[in-house]
C-alpha cells in the first residue's frame, strides 16, 4: 500500500484520539469499552508512533514504554482493518524498535492472548510478532485471569 508514513505524535490529546481512532476500528481485538479507554488515557503519557495517510488519518498506532532502562515494551498496538499485511505494521514496529535501540534497550516485550486461549484473531497477533522476531516467552493465567492467559514474547537486541 502506498500514500502513508510513519510519524511520532508528540501531543499527548493527538495520541489518545489517534489510539481511539484505531482501536474502535478493531472490535476484535479491543472491544472492551473500559480497556479501550484505560489505553486512550494511558497511551498520553507514551511514546506513540502513528501509520498516517496523506491527509493525516491514523491507520496504525503502536505506543511503548522502557521498563528499567534496558527493556522495551509495546504497550498497545493496532492497524486498521483491511490494511493487514499492507506493511504497516511492520513499519511502526521497526520504528519502535530503532528507538529501543537508540535508548540502549537490550530487549523488547510485548503481551498478548496466549494460544492456550483458541481465539483465532490472536493467531495473526502472534504470527505478526513472530515475523518480527519475537518468540514466546511464558504465559501467566495470573496477569489477566483464566480465561485470557498473558503470552509474554521476547526479542533480544543485543
Amino acid at each position: 500500500m502506498e500514500g502513508w508514513k510513519i510519524e511520532k505524535v508528540e501531543e499527548p490529546e493527538r495520541r489518545a484520539a489517534y489510539t481511539r481512532q484505531v482501536l474502535r476500528a478493531l472490535p476484535e481485538w479491543f472491544g472492551n469499552p473500559e480497556g479501550l479507554s484505560e489505553y486512550c488515557e494511558k497511551v498520553k503519557g507514551l511514546s506513540l508512533w502513528a501509520a498516517v495517510d496523506e491527509g493525516g488519518a491514523p491507520l496504525g498506532i503502536l505506543a511503548v514504554t522502557i521498563h528499567y532502562s534496558r527493556t522495551g515494551d509495546i504497550v498497545v498496538m493496532g492497524v486498521l482493518p483491511g490494511l493487514h499485511r499492507k506493511g504497516l505494521g511492520r513499519g511502526l514496529y521497526e520504528a519502535a524498535e530503532s528507538y529501543f535501540r537508540q535508548q540502549g534497550c537490550a530487549c523488547v516485550m510485548v503481551k498478548t492472548l496466549s494460544d492456550t486461549a483458541d481465539f483465532p484473531p490472536y493467531e495473526a497477533t502472534r504470527r505478526f510478532y513472530r515475523g518480527m522476531g519475537f518468540a514466546p516467552l511464558v504465559t501467566l493465567t495470573e496477569m489477566w485471569d483464566e480465561e485470557n492467559p498473558c503470552l509474554i514474547m521476547l526479542k533480544a537486541l543485543e
